[in-house]
């Protein structure tokens, strides 16, 4: 007798159309940078580093990037930052990426995890800065990608945007490390927010890779 299985696939999150352009290069890390520069078109300061899916398998492509603090006994920063040109004040821009971080080294509380929006003038000047915190100790659930965002209407006098990813370890000791990958600006609305659980692989789609995603966790079982 031959027994078979029907796995339904609940299309929860709906598939993004058409993306609009990313105003961003080198959003996903795959392009190595010359020098002290890590990835082509970011600068980075800190504990700063690339992950060619060796900790965690990349949202896209291959490389991922991480941070996690100095364990300095006082503040220091993580940063990733770009600074995007030719932003038309009065419009609307949303910022996008997918953040991450492992079960035995989660973020603790004494980290604080921020992607930014940073609007500037001509001359770099801060103007409005929008920000969100994208890893949230002890709720941020680990092991699977987030997609996190943030939007604003850039100020008269905008004519550019400095993104930025933050890995603030406030107290100089809290433990924890987060990966960041696929950084979208674009301007208008970003694409829908899929964190639905049955994305297991944290792409923003509800798809097949999904359920093989499942299969595969199935079959290692419980140690």
């Amino acid at each position: 007798m031959d027994f078979r299985i029907a796995i339904p696939v609940v299309l929860g999150c709906a598939a993004t159309a058409a993306s609009a352009q990313n105003l961003m290069t080198n959003g996903s890390f795959e392009n190595p940078g010359p020098g002290f520069v890590l990835f082509e078109n970011w600068e980075n300061y800190g504990n700063v580093f690339d992950d060619v899916s060796v900790e965690v398998v990349a949202q896209e492509g291959t490389t991922s990037a991480k941070m996690f603090g100095q364990f300095s006994g006082s503040q220091n920063d993580q940063v990733l930052l770009q600074t995007v040109p030719n932003i038309n004040a009065g419009d609307q821009y949303t910022l996008s990426t997918y953040v991450l971080h492992n079960t035995g080294d989660e973020v603790a509380a004494g980290n604080l995890v921020l992607l930014q929006l940073n609007f500037q003038n001509s001359n770099g000047d801060g103007l409005e800065t929008v920000q969100v915190e994208a890893i949230v100790p002890g709720v941020t659930a680990p092991d699977q990608w987030h997609q996190v965002q943030v939007q604003g209407i850039a100020p008269a006098g905008t004519s550019q945007i400095l993104v930025a990813l933050l890995h603030l370890q406030i107290d100089g000791v809290a433990g924890g490390a987060s990966f960041w990958d696929n950084v979208e600006l674009v301007e208008g609305d970003g694409p829908p927010i899929c964190d639905n659980p049955a994305d297991m692989n944290g792409d923003g789609m509800l798809d097949f890779a999904d359920v093989l995603f499942f299969l595969g966790a199935f079959s290692e079982g419980c140690p």
